[in-house]
């Protein structure tokens, strides 16, 4: 796992949830333990978009579930040759 991208995801994801990096565990569920609602995750997501240049398709977002299925999520997302 890239240890840039997982920072800088965690980095996101503590300023969106409003709590310390080191609080948030790979395992971490966004919607039990973090308590991302809806409107939540879609910020995180717009947020995710905007560190990383990189869209993230709604159908895509459903299954991430964990932070560690986001990290690698965008991990792969960032090795995809652009289509431009």
């Amino acid at each position: 796992m890239n240890a840039n991208v997982q920072q800088r995801v965690l980095k996101v994801i503590s300023e969106v949830v409003n709590r310390k990096e080191n609080e948030i565990r790979l395992d971490v569920s966004l919607r039990n333990e973090l308590q991302l609602d809806s409107l939540s995750q879609m910020t995180l997501f717009i947020a995710l978009e905007d560190e990383f240049q990189h869209s993230i398709p709604p159908e895509e977002v459903e299954g991430l579930v964990t932070v560690k299925d986001i990290v690698e999520f965008i991990q792969k997302k960032i090795q995809e040759p652009s289509l431009a």
